[in-house]
């Protein structure tokens, strides 16, 4: 394994002046996107406001009833920002002090990305166009300035991708152990990190083979050896896994599942406060021909949120018509795949909130004729690169087909709708190494001369449509004060 590309200083002052523009972005983004718009918002705001006064675990309450269940839940992401809350100035509001809380997120996971991509043995020019590419990733800049779960656990399976390399690279000990935080962290921030865990784990034994069960064996046996900061990190690992394995294990035994409906463990009027919960159990009842359609409006026209209601509308509509034999008949997986593929490149190079802002035309085809190559290019030379860029692109691909297949396709099959749970956000835990390894693996199947330009033009073309592209396109409705 080698060392740690060296960083020289042209590309020190380069990366610091995309920090710079990013920072400055995410905060008026921050300060300047309506409430109403960022997915799911609301809900993290809520549920972090109901816990900000109380230390422990999560736990439901009258005051977190309309934000959705916050126990038997994973809870890192709530914990973290309720105590972020504590610290509020006067001079800021609640969402955008808790929004700023999430642009360090997004901060700290281009850290973690630029220390995966030296492991991985890209150039300092790779580097700075991944950093550039990264932070001009539409829907990724959008998120990054708005308060969720997805910034967090991006962060965590980022810094678990850098941590892998640097553990293969050194072979010490202690970044098992950090390895083994940032995975427990990440299942303990959102439960679909589970899948990424695994993968990362069977990639880890089968890369470090039995070295590294002896190394964690080392580690276990004789904590304080290699001193308190590793002590630490090991009592922090070991405790944030058996919290993880007490919320899921525990769910299990319980209620059946790994995350449970809200109404398994509220009363059915407290659940029902919750506009999703309220769509998701409506729609089932429906469904189920437990409730008949004049039922299913009003209870859905309960429903407060204007966007939220729209569609659930909607999709009572789609049910009604596969109910009674009407509308597109359902696809199969493979052809599900590649409208799949559409609608994750639609929602990652394009802002999907609860209002749109996709690109189309020669921008859309500009997008696809990138990222077409460099996974292209990645899929051909794979073989021939590090360890570290087969790793993010064999991960990178478990995780979306667990993704397409064994979650978005069954909720295709059931609801009939293609759009229904395809976000781009839901890529972000493997997005960073992915696009470092397509890049890694683009700029090798280029002739040095044609690198230069071709990375200058392809990073104009991501800033250009990120920022830029939302000023101008983005409707009044966009801004408001948070």
């Amino acid at each position: 394994m080698g060392k740690a590309a060296e960083t020289p200083r042209w590309e020190w002052i380069a990366t610091a002046g995309v920090v710079l523009y990013l920072t400055a972005r995410l905060v008026f983004l921050a300060s300047s996107i309506d409430p109403a718009l960022p997915p799911d918002e609301i809900t993290h705001v809520g549920q972090a406001r109901s816990q900000a006064h109380h230390w422990g675990l999560p736990r439901d309450s009258p005051a977190s009833y309309e934000h959705g269940l916050v126990s038997h839940r994973p809870f890192l992401n709530t914990w973290l920002l309720a105590r972020w809350q504590t610290l509020q100035p006067s001079i800021a509001s609640e969402r955008v002090w808790l929004r700023l809380a999430n642009v360090a997120m997004a901060l700290a996971t281009l850290a973690a990305t630029l220390r995966w991509a030296r492991r991985a043995g890209a150039s300092p020019g790779c580097r700075l166009l991944l950093a550039v590419l990264l932070t001009n990733l539409p829907m990724w800049s959008f998120l990054s300035a708005s308060v969720n779960y997805d910034n967090l656990a991006m962060l965590l399976a980022t810094l678990s991708f850098a941590l892998l390399a640097r553990y293969l690279d050194t072979r010490s000990p202690p970044l098992l152990a950090a390895l083994a935080l940032a995975l427990a962290a990440g299942v303990l921030t959102k439960a679909a990190l589970l899948p990424l865990a695994a993968l990362l784990i069977v990639a880890l034994g089968v890369t470090g083979g039995r070295r590294c069960v002896r190394d964690a064996a080392s580690l276990l046996r004789s904590p304080l050896a290699r001193g308190p900061g590793t002590a630490a990190i090991l009592v922090g690992a070991v405790a944030l896994a058996t919290l993880a394995t007490t919320l899921y294990g525990g769910n299990w035994i319980r209620f059946g599942v790994l995350e449970p409906a809200a109404n398994q463990v509220l009363p059915l009027e407290a659940a029902n406060r919750n506009r999703i919960f309220r769509q998701e159990h409506v729609l089932r009842s429906y469904r189920a021909g437990a409730i008949d359609e004049r039922q299913a409006v009003h209870e859905l026209r309960q429903i407060d949120h204007l966007g939220d209601r729209a569609g659930a509308l909607w999709m009572l509509r789609r049910a009604r018509e596969l109910r009674a034999g009407e509308g597109e008949p359902l696809m199969g997986r493979i052809q599900y795949a590649g409208v799949w593929l559409s609608l994750m490149a639609e929602r990652l190079f394009g802002v999907m909130g609860h209002r749109e802002l996709y690109k189309s035309g020669a921008l859309a085809a500009g997008y696809a004729v990138i990222a077409l190559g460099g996974l292209g290019a990645l899929a051909v030379r794979a073989r021939s690169l590090s360890v570290h860029v087969r790793i993010a692109a064999a991960v990178a691909g478990g995780y979306a087909l667990i993704l397409m297949q064994l979650v978005n396709y069954p909720i295709y099959s059931v609801t009939g709708l293609t759009v229904e749970a395809v976000q781009g956000r839901y890529l972000f835990p493997v997005l960073a190494p992915l696009m470092g390894a397509a890049i890694i693996a683009g700029a090798g199947s280029l002739p040095r001369p044609a690198r230069l330009p071709l990375g200058i033009a392809i990073g104009i073309f991501f800033v250009l449509g990120d920022f830029p592209y939302l000023w101008l396109q983005a409707e009044s409705a966009w801004w408001g004060t948070p």
